[in-house]
């Protein structure tokens, strides 16, 4: 029996797989990747990249907006990317946060690399799965193939009057025309300084 004629698992996370690799060639990598998920959830939910990796999603699923009713946001982040108090062992913006909106943030590092993350969650993504986040901080390249991927949710620009303050080169990007799905939450600059009397080449 041809990939094509059998029958697809109930299940629509091992439903998502199975179309997903039904979809391309089986490689190492793409094995291993589904190997690699199955260690992560235990089911064959999530594999390190869709077949339609480029393309967009067939349609959005609506969602309810519980934002009135639940005063909880939930969000996955990079290791190391907010402030944290050693003593306290909290996050100060985020006490500040919740100080001043009755929000409160439940507030996580998942994030150790775009292609990980995206590994993880694209499964349920797929199937139209709550992934547990509400909020996710990802590089612009892969907020573009998830915005592509048609795995977002529209913003409500009356609800978040600081947009205004974006830098004008941030307020219009290619991947988000009008910025009606991502924002930026921060944008990197290096600076190196030095001192003559340490380093006399400074």
């Amino acid at each position: 029996m041809s990939h094509s004629q059998r029958r697809l698992p109930e299940d629509p996370q091992i439903r998502a797989l199975a179309q997903t690799l039904a979809a391309r060639s089986m490689s190492r990598r793409s094995v291993l990747g589904a190997a690699g998920a199955l260690g992560l959830t235990g089911l064959l939910a999530a594999c390190g990249t869709s077949g339609t990796g480029g393309g967009t999603s067939a349609a959005p699923v609506d969602v309810t907006d519980l934002s009135d009713s639940e005063k909880v946001v939930n969000w996955a982040n990079w290791t190391l990317y907010l402030d944290y108090d050693d003593k306290t062992k909290k996050y100060p913006t985020l006490l500040q946060f919740t100080k001043d909106t009755g929000i409160k943030v439940n507030y996580s590092e998942d994030i150790d690399g775009n292609d990980t993350y995206y590994g993880k969650v694209q499964g349920q993504l797929a199937a139209s799965q709550d992934i547990g986040q509400d909020i996710f901080t990802l590089t612009d390249w892969m907020s573009a193939r998830l915005i592509r991927q048609g795995y977002t949710q529209e913003l409500d620009h009356a609800n978040i009057p600081n947009i205004s303050n974006l830098l004008p080169n941030l307020q219009e990007v290619d991947f988000d025309p009008g910025r009606k799905h991502s924002l930026t939450w921060q944008s990197g600059y290096a600076g190196i300084a030095g001192t003559r009397s340490v380093s006399p080449r400074a």
